[in-house]
């Protein structure tokens, strides 16, 4: 999956610090670990869940190089069973959350089914248009009239700018 921004939000859990593993780190770690926790996710957010377990890419991701703050972000990631592991099928572990990964499938999802639906909803437009076209005897008794008078181009002019007015 590439690295594409699916939404500018994604879903947390109500009340995340009060889950008992959050709550430990909290206390633990204070809210300086809960921050790197919230950037790790937003992170993995943009990246699609998932990301290569690799703490030294991670930590330059996340800009931590005070040796306090990586070895927080280090506690932070592996000894608070707040992530998902698991081994990808080229043998490379992998760190992320369920959870964003599957609201990033569902926002796939979303845009691919709005995508269908669009294309779906301007072929039946267009085919609106085309069977609301009269043809030339049904067009009243004014039209006929002024119609005379008019040229071809004229008179296709006059089709597209009632189609425009019209909302067509």
């Amino acid at each position: 999956m590439g690295n594409e921004i699916f939404s500018l939000w994604y879903k947390q859990p109500a009340m995340l610090t009060s889950f008992p593993e959050m709550a430990l780190m909290i206390k633990k770690e204070g809210v300086e670990g809960y921050g790197l926790y919230m950037i790790f996710a937003d992170s993995l957010h943009v990246s699609g869940g998932y990301r290569e377990n690799n703490f030294d890419d991670i930590s330059l991701v996340l800009d931590c190089r005070k040796k306090k703050i990586k070895m927080k972000l280090k506690r932070v990631l592996d000894d608070y069973n707040l992530f998902d592991y698991y081994v990808d099928d080229d043998g490379i572990e992998m760190i992320g959350l369920q959870r964003v990964k599957e609201d990033v499938e569902t926002l796939t999802k979303r845009k691919l089914d709005g995508k269908k639906g669009g294309l779906k909803r301007a072929k039946n437009q267009a085919e609106k248009q085309i069977n609301e076209v009269k043809p030339k005897e049904e067009l009243s008794e004014k039209v006929k009239e002024v119609k005379s008078e008019m040229t071809d181009y004229e008179e296709e002019e006059l089709m597209y700018q009632a189609m425009y007015y019209n909302g067509n």
